[in-house]
């Protein structure tokens, strides 16, 4: 049994999406169901609250990581690394180009990126998931077809965003998570930490919570006994 998302069901769920992010999540069904997300309201309210958090519910420009921070936002997002904004000046400098220069210091030897690479600010967030470091991208790629490590821009394309999302929740192995009700637990595989678990928690109970606007949906939404389609079967085993 799968939940069926119309066009208008979306746009109420991600009303300043694009229409292209839109048409792709109206396209993309199949996908989602292949992995489980639309088989029940928590595991679609557990990935759409997280997606609200991480990109804004698709607001975010060109769905990319904005890497361009002064030094004082440096400063401010990793304080583990630095005292102060002076300490990041004291860094990489202030001349063009230091702040690529920080991110790939800063996401240099993890999640998979090599030290002195240009990984960092090559595999840096994209897409509704906003996957972020070089084995994120890969194992996503590698479930939804993408050639994302020669590729990383396409992670960030609105025609990809249910690939990405579906590929990225059934490698994270998310539906157990969200079975079991156990947000914080799908928060923390979902960004490897529970620093910002306030606003992912917003997202679900808060302003404009997720679970409450999917329950107005799901009034709305057949039941399919079994969705069987050809698409689907493709996309069961792209995300297998």
């Amino acid at each position: 049994m799968m939940l069926l998302l119309r066009e208008a069901d979306w746009c109420a769920i991600f009303p300043r999406a694009s229409r292209e992010v839109i048409q792709a999540f109206v396209d993309g069904a199949p996908l989602l169901a292949a992995a489980g997300l639309t088989r029940t309201r928590t595991r679609l309210a557990f990935a759409l609250a997280n997606v609200k958090h991480e990109c804004g519910g698709f607001t975010l420009k060109n769905l990319t990581e904005n890497i361009y921070y002064s030094a004082e936002g440096v400063a401010k997002t990793w304080p583990g690394r630095f005292t102060d904004a002076a300490a990041v000046r004291k860094a990489y400098g202030t001349g063009y180009g230091w702040q690529k220069k920080a991110i790939d210091d800063i996401y240099g030897d993890c999640m998979g990126n090599g030290h002195g690479t240009g990984d960092g600010s090559r595999f840096i967030g994209r897409g509704g998931p906003q996957i972020i470091g070089r084995e994120e991208y890969w194992q996503v790629g590698e479930r939804c077809g993408l050639d994302l490590i020669n590729r990383p821009e396409l992670a960030a394309e609105a025609r990809h965003q249910p690939a990405i999302l579906a590929a990225f929740w059934s490698w994270k192995a998310l539906n157990v998570q969200a079975d079991a009700g156990n947000f914080h637990g799908c928060v923390e595989k979902w960004r490897g930490h529970r620093v910002s678990i306030a606003d992912h928690e917003a997202r679900m109970t808060g302003h404009d919570p997720m679970l409450s606007r999917l329950t107005n949906v799901a009034a709305l939404m057949p039941v399919l006994e079994n969705i069987g389609s050809a698409p689907q079967a493709a996309a069961e085993r792209r995300l297998g």
